[in-house]
């Protein structure tokens, strides 16, 4: 049954603007189908009221009516207004034919929420506003009038205050909805923002913001980082040769070897074309080199999309009131000399000139 009243309009995804109107626009339908229904029963076997169950009962078949053309044809807008004008006009007709008496204008209230989110700020308040003063008009013909309350006056503060829940409940539902929603697509968004499309590593705008905040770190805590910068040497031979297709599938299957090689700890980021750039946080540098030579001597004995391919890798460990340039001038000026002295092999920066280690040798691969 309910998927008949909340039903999903493919035009109306669950990011477009109209989606929860729609929803509000059914959730309303609903609402008034119910209270029609129980009030035109209530006014005619309880209350022997039969001019206010006719209006009952006309609201009853109005609000099925509306129902059922608006599940055809999907008009939003028009159906907003159709349902806002009509709950308006029945409220307002049942408040002036009980002439304001019996807490009948507390049915007024249920107008602004209504109104406002159906048909917005501006028409809401024109609504509003008519009614509150025909409301007014009422009330000051009341003046001087002693004021009993009866039972219907209960069953109207009753079945106004179980709308408002009802109503609130609904509101409350398609905000928090809403902030889920935003909550989700700004996680996407900000994971977009920092992801390389290509390797699914880190972007350089993501790297250089973590390598920022670590070193202010370990200015305060005197933790040891290290910052790798790792290059495939001769990588733009593979796309000369092969294309770039070919080259996007080797880039794509180092970052993954990175990924499993390095320490769950590591950041690995793409830092531009064929170069990644690596945070080792709190890594002695020993062991930086360690894992700097295994993963060479990984990659210079195995295959990556089929090609046989090195890599050249510079370190740099992190010092106290070091700055982000700095320490990736030393790493990037430590991957230089790798490159000087035949590729294939890891370097080592330290303050002022650059050592080189180069622990078991492989043969080159100079024409790669």
């Amino acid at each position: 049954m309910l998927h008949f009243w909340y039903k999903e309009f493919p035009q109306y995804p669950r990011d477009h603007k109209d989606y929860w109107r729609t929803r509000l626009i059914a959730h309303s339908l609903l609402i008034c189908c119910c209270y029609f229904l129980i009030l035109t029963l209530l006014n005619v076997f309880y209350f022997s009221s039969y001019d206010i169950a006719l209006i009952d009962a006309l609201g009853l078949i109005a609000s099925l009516s509306i129902c059922i053309w608006f599940n055809k044809t999907a008009q939003v807008s028009k159906a907003a207004w159709v349902v806002a004008l009509m709950i308006v006009s029945l409220i307002m007709l049942f408040i002036v034919s009980a002439k304001g008496h019996a807490h009948s204008l507390f049915w007024a209230t249920l107008i602004p929420p209504f109104t406002f989110f159906l048909v917005g700020r501006n028409w809401g308040s024109i609504l509003s506003s008519i009614a509150f003063g025909i409301c007014a008009y009422l009330v000051y013909l009341q003046q001087q009038l002693s004021i009993t309350i009866g039972l219907s006056a209960l069953f109207n503060f009753i079945e106004v205050s179980i709308a408002h829940v009802l109503l609130f409940r609904f509101y409350e539902k398609t905000r928090f909805s809403a902030y889920s929603h935003l909550s989700k697509r700004n996680a996407e968004i900000k994971l977009l923002a920092e992801t390389d499309k290509l390797t699914g590593l880190y972007n350089r705008q993501k790297f250089d913001f973590e390598l920022s905040q670590l070193l202010s770190e370990n200015n305060n805590e005197r933790k040891s980082n290290i910052v790798m910068i790792c290059d495939i040497d001769h990588f733009k031979k593979v796309n000369d040769t092969y294309g770039h297709l070919a080259g996007d599938n080797v880039l794509s299957e180092f970052a993954n070897i990175l990924q499993n090689k390095l320490t769950n700890s590591a950041l690995i980021a793409r830092w531009g074309g064929e170069e990644f750039t690596i945070i080792l946080r709190d890594s002695s540098l020993d062991n930086a080199i360690n894992e700097a030579e295994e993963l060479r001597a990984f990659i210079a004995t195995h295959l990556i999309d089929n090609r046989a391919l090195t890599i050249s890798i510079g370190i740099a460990k992190a010092h106290v009131d070091d700055t982000a340039l700095h320490l990736l001038e030393r790493a990037d000026k430590a991957l230089y000399k790798a490159k000087l002295q035949g590729r294939d092999q890891v370097c080592v920066a330290s303050d002022n000139l650059t050592k080189t280690r180069y622990e078991n040798t492989l043969s080159k691969s100079a024409a790669i």
